[in-house]
Parts: C-alpha cells; sequence; structure tokens
C-alpha cells in the first residue's frame, strides 16, 4: 500500500475532527524524536496511523518510512503542516507523555481520539522498538553494508543542533586540526535550512558537506569504509547510531546561559550507553573531555 504523502498551505487547514476518527500523530520536536517515533510506530503498533509533521522533520519520516518499511507500512499518510516550531493547534489539544500516553501504553492508541505524540527519553527507545521481529533492522544493516565504495580517510562534522546552539568555534578547529594531521578529508554538514539553523558555519581547512536531504546525507555516510563522525548530541545520531563508523557524540554539561534548553541534549536523557543498537561509539561529557583524547581514539 502506497503511503499518502500531501502539505497544507495554512495551520488553518487542519480539520481537528480527523483526529476523533483516525489515529494520528503529531511529530512537532526533534528529528531525533521523529526518527525514533516512526521506527517504533512501523515495529510496535498495533493498528494502522497517520502522521502530521513540519517540514523540518519530513525528509526524515520519508526517508524510513519509505527505504526501511516493508510493502505494506502500517502508516497510511504523511501531512506536512507549514510551521517549522511549535504547535500547528493548541498544545492543550495534543496528548502527549504528560497526560499518560508513552510506548508501553501504545495498546490504547486507537481509544484516544486526539491527536498525539508518542515520547520516549532517547535512551530508551531502544528498549520499546522491536525493529528485528518486523525486519527494519535487518534492512538498515543490508543498506550501510550494500554501499560501501570510498576507502579515502573521512571525517563529517555536525557541529549544530536543532536548537542552534554551538560550540566556539576554536573548540571544531582544534578537533579540524587533529584530523588533518591524521590525513582525514574533513565535512561540515550544513542543511540549508535558514529558518532553523541559524548558525551553521564551516571552519578553515574543511569543506561543505552540502546534502540537505537526509536522505542524500546517508547515501553519503554510507559510502565511507574509513569514516569517523563527530558531533554535538542530535538527532542525527539517533540514527548514525546504526552503522558501523566511530562516532564521537559530544554532551555540553557546562551551565551557559545562551542555551536556550539545557535538557534538550542532557547525557541522563540521552545517551546510548546501554542501546542495544547502537556501535562503536564515544560519548564524552564536554566538562570531562581532554582534547589529547583524539589522539588516542581517531585510527
Amino acid at each position: 500500500m502506497a503511503i499518502k504523502y500531501s502539505e497544507l498551505k495554512s495551520c488553518d487547514d487542519i480539520d481537528q475532527s480527523i483526529f476523533e476518527k483516525e489515529n494520528w500523530y503529531l511529530m512537532c520536536w526533534g528529528m531525533g524524536d521523529a526518527l525514533n517515533a516512526v521506527l517504533f510506530l512501523e515495529s510496535q503498533s498495533p493498528t494502522p496511523y497517520k502522521i502530521l509533521c513540519p517540514p523540518r522533520n519530513f525528509s526524515a519520516i520519508k526517508f524510513i518510512l519509505d527505504n526501511f518499511v516493508d510493502k505494506n507500512p502500517k502508516c497510511e499518510e504523511v501531512v506536512v503542516y507549514p510551521l517549522q516550531n511549535g504547535y500547528p493547534i493548541p498544545e492543550d489539544d495534543v496528548v502527549m507523555s504528560k497526560h499518560g500516553f508513552a510506548p508501553h501504553t501504545i495498546h490504547l492508541a486507537e481509544q484516544i481520539s486526539k491527536l498525539k505524540i508518542i515520547h520516549a527519553p532517547p535512551r530508551d527507545w531502544f528498549f520499546y522498538q522491536r525493529l528485528e521481529t518486523c525486519g527494519i533492522y535487518q534492512r538498515i544493516l543490508q543498506y550501510e553494508k550494500d554501499n560501501k565504495s570510498i576507502e579515502n580517510k573521512t571525517c563529517i562534522l555536525f557541529p549544530e543542533r536543532g536548537d542552534s546552539y554551538q560550540f566556539p568555534d576554536d573548540f571544531w578547529d582544534n578537533i579540524v586540526n587533529k584530523m588533518k594531521q591524521k590525513g582525514y578529508e574533513v565535512y561540515v554538514n550544513t542543511t540549508k535550512k535558514s529558518d532553523v539553523y541559524l548558525k551553521e558555519k564551516l571552519f578553515k581547512n574543511t569543506k561543505n558537506l552540502d546534502k540537505p536531504d537526509i536522505k542524500d546525507l546517508f547515501d553519503f555516510v554510507v559510502k565511507h569504509k574509513n569514516l569517523v563522525t563527530i558531533g554535538q548530541r542530535s538527532g542525527i545520531f539517533d540514527f548514525l547510531k546504526y552503522f558501523e563508523c566511530l562516532k564521537i557524540i559530544f554532551y555540553y554539561d557546562i551551565e551557559d546561559p545562551n542555551m536556550e534548553d539545557p535538557s534538550r541534549a542532557l547525557y541522563e536523557w540521552s545517551h546510548f550507553e546501554n542501546d542495544l543498537y547502537t556501535k562503536n561509539s564515544l560519548e564524552l561529557k564536554l566538562s570531562q573531555y581532554d582534547p589529547t583524547t583524539l589522539d588516542f581514539v581517531i585510527p
């Protein structure tokens, strides 16, 4: 069954009465949340469902549904509304985890006649997902295995996260210098989503990885036999975690008044420490980070 994709011209075009009759999910938070929610619903939802999402999450949702779900997806429809941040309807009209609706209560979903958000701490999603039983995990592994073609030592930096928070430039300059000394070609991921990622920049001796569509980005990632990915903890690592490449993930655990939402990437909330799907990952709290660490872990 083909999934229907469509785009609204205005949030006023949302007819809330459909939420009373059909099983709709809102995916308006981070990209990692959207990725994990789709993977969970495709593996665990007892009934078909539909998605309402902002433009910034659409390509990630479509990437999962089009590439790793079988010919009979549980998702029937994805509708994009023209608002990058915030709720397309009043927040009080959305049922979410703070109201008691969480992954372990998925069997109640069809009984909730409102728009819903299914959510869990990033560290816990692997526990609720059953990706092997539905074949998604095997298809992800095959996707990586089938596309290896580039031998060059490559590093991709992911300096910015969804709330546009950035580390100081000299932090990344130091990393770039170390990677160049070790013979790596260094790219910086960019998105062209200027209304979401406000501080995207290139650093000296790096190249622009101009792959704004997530499928193009991951098609590039999986080609490399010798790849290191380095970045702030962000939703991109929620899919990178499945791959064999080395992942160095920084958690900013130092108080900074310029950070809008410190809880967004807290280590205690977002780590992959016990995640059974995660491969070859090194997670570093910035307060404990010693730059010489890279000398020992980078091949």
